[in-house]
């Protein structure tokens, strides 16, 4: 291999490592490198590896799942895993989720909507969206346990990120400005590619019989979400991005809850 081959190679990979990283800093609490650039094209190429970051929180959170099985009731054990998401997540799915209502279900016309969504104050709305989601999510592993808990605590946070990169590709930004238009620029195919990627593996490694129909759940609430913000907003925002990212990840542990609670009818044995 030629020396100006090498240094390319090295510089792809630097490169890659690089996305890798704001991929992790901006979706975790983890803060590990403070220098890394942040513009247009480096924010949507590090989104291929939102599912990745996503799979790592699973795994995360589904370790300390299993230390704390050992020392908890399920009750407190269900509230600690959900605040632990929220947590490692540094809150980001929860602050777009409590905007997107308020702003979406609030405001009487556009303009007015996106003024609310820019408020940092919760309003009733956003409130209310906030204890169903936790609520749902507590009831849901409330029903869980073994192979299915296991399977919705890595699925989940992945399907959630990866929502993040489709809802990225399809929509278009209802601001000119924003984190929401940033990631819309700067996503291409290879972007959807890499992600769409990782979510089929994690998906084939939790057993593709409910992945899949979780994938599909993710497909539909991505696209519904997206059509609704549009004629409401005349697009999304990074507001949206966040809302999209809980009602994921929420609905595919509900999902889990369900199968496992049809399964046990019919089998005959308790959920």
């Amino acid at each position: 291999m030629s020396a100006v081959a090498e240094v390319r190679r090295d510089a792809i990979a630097a490169n890659v490592f690089g996305e890798l990283l704001l991929a992790l800093q901006f979706l975790t609490i983890l803060r590990i490198k403070t220098t890394l650039p942040f513009d247009e094209r480096s924010f949507g190429r590090s989104a291929a590896f939102f599912p990745l970051v996503g799979a790592i929180l699973g795994v995360v959170v589904w370790g300390g799942d299993r230390v704390l099985q050992e020392v908890c009731p399920s009750s407190l054990r269900n509230l600690l895993v959900v605040a632990a998401l929220a947590l490692l997540s540094r809150g980001l799915h929860f602050d777009g989720l409590a905007d997107s209502a308020d702003g979406l279900f609030g405001g009487h016309d556009r303009e007015r909507r996106l003024a609310i969504m820019k408020d940092s104050r919760i309003g009733t709305f956003g409130t209310l969206a906030l204890l169903s989601v936790v609520l749902f999510k507590v009831r849901a592993l409330d029903l869980l346990s073994g192979s299915d808990r296991s399977a919705a605590l890595l699925l989940g946070p992945t399907l959630s990120r990866w929502a993040y990169v489709v809802l990225a590709y399809r929509a278009i930004p209802a601001r000119p400005d924003g984190l929401g238009a940033l990631l819309m620029r700067g996503n291409y195919v290879r972007e959807l590619a890499v992600a769409s990627g990782t979510e089929l593996l994690v998906t084939l490694l939790v057993g593709p019989s409910v992945g899949f129909i979780a994938v599909l759940l993710a497909l539909i609430l991505v696209l519904g979400m997206m059509r609704y913000c549009t004629a409401r907003l005349g697009g999304v925002t990074g507001d949206t991005f966040g809302a999209i990212g809980e009602l994921v990840e929420t609905a595919t542990f509900c999902l889990y809850a369900v199968l496992a609670a049809v399964q046990a009818d019919v089998s005959g044995l308790p959920p």
